[in-house]
């Protein structure tokens, strides 16, 4: 597994993005970690995930690729980007304002957590 993107939201809880939309996510600080579904098949691989808490996070990848989480990675929501551009980072300031970013200088802002 090629992972590309690591994010905590404190010293117990974390998630891990890569390669084939592997998305993995540990409840014991890193010691173990546990596959979560992505609910995409857009994109070969994630390049960038955020949380801004335990239950709300975002992942961005290929192709446009975002999609958001509102239970913990329990279940993955795909986004529309209106992209197919590659996305390489995604941030957050809360559950609703956040960017992602990627090739060809595209830079996304979203003020709505990323709709629906």
């Amino acid at each position: 597994v090629q992972i590309h993107g690591v994010q905590f939201v404190d010293a117990m809880t974390g998630w891990a993005v890569g390669y084939y939309t592997n998305i993995l996510k540990t409840t014991d600080g890193g010691s173990s970690w546990t596959a979560q579904p992505s609910g995409t098949k857009k994109t070969p691989y994630f390049t960038d995930v955020q949380f801004v808490d335990p239950m709300t996070g975002w992942i961005v990848g290929y192709n446009g690729a975002i999609t958001r989480t509102t239970d913990g990675g329990i279940n993955w929501i795909p986004q529309a980007s209106g992209t197919s551009n590659n996305l390489s980072s995604v941030h957050f300031l809360d559950a609703t304002t956040g960017w992602t970013v990627g090739e060809e200088g595209t830079i996304l802002k979203t003020t709505d957590g990323g709709g629906p």
